[in-house]
């Protein structure tokens, strides 16, 4: 295959970006969720092509061989841009994603591109886990975009991927939900109250809150449900406490509450909060240092990579703020998570580590950053 470097992934980047905006999506017969799913991505798809560039540079980075028959995996592929680039870039791909319309909606889309997977599996990590391991599929780099902070609990996902049957592994994970960045920070604890006390948006077409889908009042439920005589107020606190714990957990901890009396301990982080129902976390804020820890006990050399900020805007002063940081990313070492938007993490499972790839030259990585 033609040598694959920096400025050939993003080439096919930005020519994926441009049969996007000219697709009538309308027209293939995807589900709504996908429709809406499209169109929430559209205002920024420069951006979101950009970031799969990047993404995908370095998960195939330091790989001992990058072929036509290298296996990539898009983990919680959504409606599968990702995917698209992997195949434009003539590699293999195996599209996953816990939600059965977005992997139709992958199907249709990538047909009408010619940027079609290889392999699709619908279902949870374990699945997708199983369904490498069955037909052997010797899978080279995963990529994972806005996941990690949804699962229930990252530190088995780490050890589940580490039994991918691949001796050699990349894996790269990014996610908006940097706890490093005090900007960041602060977004997130007002979307983690916004979930916890007023609702969720269920619909990327529509703004509005869901009011029945609160952490509050779906806890007070669940309680309300099991003990329909407890004092409100008593139901209340057990359900502030209970912030991010789900089911059974929630149940054990109110059945130790009427044993002994005292109200169970919150949990240790001050906003965190999860749908206690799925157990999925609302954008989880983890400290790099806690992934790090938890790829190292999974198998799995931890490094730490820069993101950047969209310079796509339709203000100008804010591209040019956004490309003075950029460049600031640019001269700083890897893992400047203070000023990096995004927490973004690379695992490594290889033997004898060489760079195959050829990096962005000054003018490319100033141009992407």
């Amino acid at each position: 295959m033609k040598q694959l470097n920096f400025k050939t992934i993003r080439m096919q980047a930005q020519r994926l970006e441009e049969d996007l905006r000219h697709l009538p999506v309308e027209s293939l017969g995807v589900h709504p969720s996908v429709l809406s799913y499209f169109r929430f991505d559209l205002p920024k798809l420069r951006y979101v092509c950009d970031v799969n560039a990047h993404l995908l540079f370095h998960a195939l980075e330091d790989l001992n061989s990058v072929n036509e028959q290298t296996f990539v995996i898009d983990h919680g592929a959504g409606i599968g841009f990702f995917s698209m680039l992997v195949k434009r870039c003539g590699l293999r791909c195996i599209s996953h994603d816990i939600a059965p319309e977005y992997i139709e909606g992958i199907k249709r889309i990538g047909h009408a591109l010619n940027a079609l997977p290889d392999h699709f599996v619908t279902g949870d990590t374990e699945a997708l886990i199983d369904c490498c391991t069955k037909y052997d599929l010797q899978v080279s780099a995963l990529v994972s975009r806005n996941v990690i902070e949804h699962v229930p609990d990252y530190r088995t996902l780490f050890r589940q991927l580490a039994g991918l049957p691949s001796a050699e592994l990349n894996l790269v994970f990014s996610t908006s939900a940097n706890t490093h960045h005090l900007l960041v920070r602060r977004i997130h604890h007002k979307i983690h109250a916004r979930y916890e006390n007023v609702g969720s948006n269920t619909d990327m077409d529509n703004p509005a809150l869901n009011a029945s889908n609160c952490g509050m009042r779906i806890r007070e439920q669940l309680i309300r449900k099991r003990h329909p005589d407890m004092n409100e107020s008593v139901v209340r606190r057990l359900a502030e406490n209970n912030r991010g714990f789900t089911g059974d957990e929630i149940f054990a901890r109110v059945d130790q509450f009427l044993q002994s009396g005292a109200l169970p301990p919150p949990h240790v982080h001050p906003t965190n909060t999860c749908d206690p129902l799925s157990g999925a976390w609302v954008e989880r804020l983890v400290a790099a240092s806690d992934y790090g820890q938890a790829a190292s006990e999974a198998g799995f050399r931890f490094q730490l990579l820069n993101g950047f900020y969209n310079t796509h805007y339709s203000r100008d002063w804010m591209n040019l703020a956004a490309s003075g940081l950029n460049l600031l990313l640019r001269i700083l070492p890897q893992g400047a998570v203070w000023l990096s938007p995004t927490l973004v993490m690379k695992l490594s499972r290889t033997g004898n580590m060489r760079v195959s790839l050829p990096g962005p030259s000054t003018d490319d990585a100033h141009e992407f950053l």
